[in-house]
């Protein structure tokens, strides 16, 4: 017992900083020119759900789903190669996706509601970070561009700006679909810990 209290969460990590870092540039890498598609269908996303239709809805919650389907197999397919967890990374990342995918289909959709309450503001809030700052916080730290992290290309501004898109929508019932996203966010909170106190 008293061995495996000596242990320190950053014992448990199977990759460096720099090796962490070099994963978003891989990321980004291979998905370019793809970013102008995936800037494309956010904004369209956006849009969708700003608007008034019922079938725009449908399709915001649609693209949402696809932002997370596509992390789940492009990020943590490379993932896989440095941490034997990326699995059920992954796997978090599709079950996320068919619940937004049933939201997109016999829900209501993702429609975004008029920001009147404090929970509008804050999920103004952290959508704009997901989206716009979370990328430029990134660059403001030194990363080079290539290895920035974007909405629907790498797991962290994806869950955070799907968790401010969730707060802002019309929803009656929005805590299942925020537990994955929050789950997440921890995960990576704590891997991050790990490895700047390493």
């Amino acid at each position: 017992m008293q061995t495996w209290l000596s242990y320190r969460l950053s014992d448990l990590l199977m990759f460096s900083p720099a090796t962490y870092a070099r994963l978003f540039e891989r990321v980004n890498e291979a998905v370019w020119p793809g970013h102008l598609l995936l800037a494309a269908l956010t904004v369209a996303m956006l849009v969708l759900a700003g608007s008034r239709g019922g079938l725009a809805h449908r399709l915001a919650a649609g693209l949402l789903a696809t932002a997370w389907g596509w992390v789940a197999w492009r990020f943590f397919g490379l993932y896989a190669e440095i941490n034997l967890a990326a699995p059920w990374f992954a796997a978090l990342f599709v079950a996320q996706t068919v619940m937004l995918l049933i939201l997109a289909t016999i829900g209501p959709g993702l429609a975004l509601g008029r920001p009147r309450r404090i929970r509008h503001w804050l999920g103004l809030g952290l959508a704009l970070w997901g989206l716009v700052l979370h990328p430029l916080a990134w660059l403001a730290t030194g990363r080079p561009p290539v290895g920035t992290e974007l909405f629907a290309v790498a797991p962290d501004p994806t869950a955070i700006a799907t968790i401010g898109l969730l707060l802002m929508a019309r929803l009656s019932r929005r805590g299942i679909l925020l537990a994955l996203p929050l789950a997440w966010l921890s995960i990576s909170a704590l891997s991050w810990w790990a490895l700047l106190t390493a």
